[in-house]
Parts: structure tokens; C-alpha cells; sequence
């Protein structure tokens, strides 16, 4: 398999040729899978951009930004699952609620799933039970399968049309090898109170000859499921406004939230932006950001797995049906990495075209893209008050990909917490929680990376001669008068240069040659070719290399 990431191709049978390059760390790394070359074999390529279906197929409905100073009772920053969840229940409460979001509804994480609801989370029980203790297990379990509940009732009680499906989970091991892991994994979703069982040679057409199986989980659009809660809150008297960046938060004289385009003062501020960017409670040396693959085409009905499938080893194999009118897609997720570490990721959407192609006859990918979550250390989600002894800003971050129930859950947490109750799971989503023996392995070995990567990345850089011998499509960071810039010549041959230091904590970003951007490797900022912000907890676009 060929893809060339100047176009946006994915090509299965190309010239063998063709290959896609890029510089980094002063040399040159050049990416090439020879194409079979068979007599007979077909060829098939196709334009594909970076968006995800669940953004694709959905209408816009553009909201203008803030339009200057305002009030509110409650300020929510981001417009994804956990953002959304908690405006409609206090918008339906009566609180005055206002949203506003960056970039638009569901356009982070929640609008790049795989749009899985499930409490089958991998290994998660067995995991929660050797690290922490049985009754966490059990509590993680009936905390999730409530935000599964909830979003089932919502669907129903509103009348979402989001392609809702109920789905059994599978959780599958490639070797016989896992037998007594998955029997554990079993054993101690049991005692969860998860409705686990055995299963033998799952319904695949690949090595699986283990699993776990949990029924009645689902599948939905969350895109759809997203927009159809935004217009409940605003039928509410609840406001959204897209196209607005919160920039700080700020309690002298009363809390408020500074954004781009003016002033919101509220009585509470939820952070709901999928990584908290102001930081009292140093999430951002317990929660390591990474970033996952999905690629989907068209499948034969006849070959489609009936259930959601995702594997317990690495490489990660996720994968899971979407109706699309009147044909079936296919969508496989995987190839997780830290972000800002994988110097090849257009790779990834080659691995998994490749693996849905072999196993599933898809010979077209109509979608691919790419969705960022963090895990925390302890391996359980943080939810609620953003700063000790202050209850007055809420947070939720760490879903770990599992942010659909655990996101949903989240938004409940803290939309209750606001209103004066305490939720059930508030001890298990504590963003202050300490479980040093269960976390303390974990916590030094990322911090050590962050360390790393703060210091080395400064010197490892070439000078800026390499900059001018980037060839259209290739990037890469080199010194220049003193600084370090991060350089990107576009297919047009134009340079783009801006500071290589994310504007959050001074890391040096890294190139993302998927999806043209400049990645942070330390808390996981995102920033376009052009230095501008995509993704926090930076807020600060990167500036031009001039003033950097």
C-alpha cells in the first residue's frame, strides 16, 4: 500500500515508486510500501481528507460568536459530550447556560470517536481490580453503564434520530496464549456487576479465539446525537456561540471567562475542553495525551461483523458498522501513540486501510481521521472541581477513548455537583483523588518523558540550511538566528515559519505529517502548519518565527 500525503490519497496498487517523504531531526525519512506486483491485481485509489464521518455527514448549523460582554449562570467551555450533557441538564433545570466552543459542536474529540457506547472498555476490570480494588472496579462499571443508560433514555425521550443500535461488545484476544487473561478479565467484570461471558472463536474473519462479550451496548452518530442536544439547551433559553477561544479564567472580583471576542461573567465555569487549559490541580502531569486512527469504507453487508470488536493487545484493531443510506460502512480504528512521538502517522491510515482491505474486501476508503484522548495515571477518569477547596470550576479530562460513557457520566457529575447534589461516583472521578500506590510507577515515568522532551528537543535540532532545502509537502524544526522554528514548505512552495516552542509550557513541537500540523509532545497541543491553535490546553497560537 502507497499513500501519498501531499494529496490525501490512499491507493492500494500503485506505482511502487510513489512514496511520501519528510524531514525531521535533520534527516530524511522516506515512507515507501511497495505495491504487490502481481499480474491481475486490481487498482483502486481515492481522495480522502481528514474529516471524520460523523462531521461529514452532518449539516453545519453555524453559530455566530460571542458577541461581547455577557452573564451567566453557568459558562461552558466546549461543545462535545461532556459539555453538552451537562447543558442540557442545567438548561432544562433553569439555569442560564452558555456554551461556547473554539471551533464548533462535536468538532474535538466527541465529533472523532469511533461512536462506541460501552461499558466493555478492554481490560479495564481486571485492571481497575489488581491496581486499585474490587469495589473500583464496581463502581467504575455501574458509572459507565449509567452514562449508557442515559444516553439510551435521552435517545428515546427526545426522539434523536442518530442511527442508534444496540450492539453486543466484544473484547478479543489473537492467541490462545490469553486464555487465563480473558478468564480473569471475565471473572472480574462479574464482580463489577458487567454481564460478561466467555466467548469462543468470535464471529471474525481473523485469529480470535477468545474473547469477552458484554450484550446490549450500542452504537450511535454522535455527531447528531451532539447537535440534537445543542438545540434542547437553546430551546431552553440556554446560548451557543462557535468560533469563540477561551483564553483564561479569571476569579478577582467575581469568576469570569475571557475569551476572544469579549467577557463572560458566571457564578460557575465548567472546563469541558477535553484537556484542562488552566491548571491548578497539575492534570498535566497526570493525564498523557495520545492519539488514534480511524479509517472507513464501504462494506459488503454479507461481510460485516455483527457487533462492536476491539482487541487487548497492540497494535490496537477497533472496529464497528455505520449505516450510510443505503450502503454499510466499515470504520477500523488503532495505531495509538503518544502524541508528538510517531514522526510517521500518515503510516497509520496505511496500516489500517491495508488490515480492513485483507480481512473485510474494503477497497475503498471514503473517510479517515484521526481523534486525541488522555489517560490518566491511575487509569480512572477525572470529573469535577477543578481546583481544590474551589467549587466553583469543574473539569472533566483522562476518558482514555472511553469518553462517551465516561464523558457522559462526567457531564452528569458536574452538571449535579452545580445544582448542590453529590453524585454517587464523585469519589471515583475525584480530580484530586490520591492513589500513590497505584499510580506512582506511571506518573514518574511520564513526567520523566515530559522532562525529556522539555530539555533534549531544544538541542537535537539541525541549523536552518535544512530549511531551505525542504522540498514542497516536507517540514521540519531547525535553529534559526538563535531560535528554534518550526518550518513548512506547502505543495505550493510556499514557507510557512513560526516559534517551535507550544505556547503552553515551551515544549518543542513535533510534525504530524497525516494531518499537516505542529504537535505538542508533552500535554498534547495541536497547532495547523501556520502555527494557529487547533487543540489545548494551549490557548496562544504559535508565533511567527520573527517574534519567536
Amino acid at each position: 500500500m502507497v499513500v501519498a500525503a501531499s494529496a490525501g490519497v490512499i491507493a492500494l496498487g500503485c506505482p511502487p515508486h510513489v512514496c511520501t517523504s519528510f524531514r525531521m531531526l535533520g534527516l530524511e525519512h522516506r515512507i515507501t510500501d511497495r505495491a504487490p506486483g502481481a499480474e491481475g491485481k486490481s487498482t483502486w485509489a481515492i481522495d480522502v481528507g481528514h474529516n471524520s464521518y460523523w462531521m461529514d455527514s452532518t449539516t453545519s448549523e453555524a453559530r455566530p460568536p460571542l458577541q461581547g460582554d455577557a452573564h451567566a449562570d453557568v459558562v461552558i467551555i466546549g461543545a462535545g459530550i461532556v459539555g453538552l450533557t451537562a447543558a442540557y441538564e442545567l438548561s432544562k433545570a433553569g439555569r442560564k447556560v452558555v456554551v461556547i466552543d473554539m471551533h464548533g459542536i462535536g468538532h474535538g474529540t466527541s465529533g472523532h470517536t469511533t461512536g462506541k457506547i460501552t461499558i466493555g472498555h478492554g481490560l479495564i476490570y481486571k485492571r481497575l481490580t489488581e491496581k486499585h480494588d474490587a469495589r473500583t472496579a464496581e463502581a467504575y462499571a455501574h458509572a459507565n453503564n449509567v452514562g449508557l443508560r442515559w444516553i439510551g433514555q435521552v435517545v428515546e425521550h427526545e426522539h434523536i434520530d442518530c442511527d442508534f443500535e444496540r450492539k453486543p461488545n466484544y473484547v478479543y484476544a489473537e492467541s490462545d496464549d490469553l486464555l487465563e487473561t480473558m478468564l480473569e478479565e471475565v471473572e472480574a467484570a462479574k464482580n463489577a456487576g458487567a454481564k460478561a461471558k466467555l466467548v469462543r472463536d468470535l464471529p471474525v474473519p481473523f485469529a480470535a479465539p477468545v474473547g469477552v462479550k458484554i450484550e446490549n451496548q450500542a452504537q450511535f452518530h454522535a455527531r447528531k446525537y451532539l447537535l440534537h442536544l445543542a438545540r434542547v439547551v437553546e430551546a431552553h433559553g440556554g446560548s451557543i456561540h462557535e468560533g469563540t477561544r477561551a483564553t483564561g479564567i479569571d476569579t478577582s472580583g467575581g469568576m469570569s471567562v475571557q475569551t476572544d471576542h469579549g467577557t463572560l461573567a458566571a457564578e460557575h465555569v465548567v472546563m469541558a475542553t477535553h484537556y484542562p487549559f488552566t491548571d491548578r490541580g497539575l492534570f498535566f502531569a497526570r493525564v498523557r495525551p495520545m492519539r488514534s486512527y480511524v479509517v472507513a469504507g464501504p462494506i459488503d453487508p454479507a461481510r460485516a461483523p455483527e457487533g462492536m470488536f476491539i482487541n487487548c493487545t497492540s497494535p490496537v484493531r477497533s472496529i464497528r458498522t455505520i449505516p450510510d443510506g443505503d450502503r454499510l460502512l466499515l470504520a477500523v480504528a488503532g495505531n495509538t501513540h503518544s502524541v508528538g512521538e510517531d514522526y510517521n502517522t500518515e503510516d497509520n491510515y496505511s496500516a489500517l486501510a491495508e488490515w480492513a482491505a485483507r480481512y473485510f474486501g474494503v477497497t475503498e476508503i471514503t473517510h479517515r481521521w484521526s481523534a486525541q484522548d488522555g489517560e490518566t495515571v491511575d487509569s480512572i477518569p477525572y470529573a469535577g472541581s477543578a481546583w481544590r477547596g474551589n467549587d466553583t470550576v469543574y473539569t472533566a479530562t483522562g476518558f482514555a477513548k472511553w469518553g462517551l460513557t465516561n464523558g457522559t457520566t462526567s457531564g452528569l457529575i458536574i452538571s449535579r455537583a452545580i445544582q448542590g447534589f453529590k453524585s454517587e461516583f464523585a469519589w471515583l472521578y475525584d480530580p484530586h483523588r490520591m492513589t500513590l500506590e497505584s499510580s506512582v510507577k506511571r506518573f514518574a515515568k511520564d513526567n520523566a518523558k515530559v522532562g525529556y522532551h522539555f530539555i533534549h528537543d531544544r538541542f537535537r535540532h539541525p541549523q536552518e540550511g535544512e530549511i531551505d532545502k525542504l522540498a514542497p509537502g516536507e517540514a521540519c524544526v531547525a535553529g534559526k538566528a538563535g531560535k528554534q522554528v518550526a518550518a513548512y514548505r506547502d505543495e505550493n512552495g510556499k514557507l510557512h515559519e513560526c516559534s517551535a516552542r507550544c505556547t503552553h509550557l515551551g515544549c518543542t513541537v513535533t510534525w504530524n505529517n497525516a494531518e499537516k500540523t505542529w504537535d505538542c509532545p508533552c500535554h498534547g497541543s495541536r497547532f495547523g502548519f501556520d502555527g494557529s491553535v487547533m487543540e489545548g490546553p494551549a490557548t496562544a497560537d504559535l508565533p511567527p518565527a520573527s517574534q519567536g
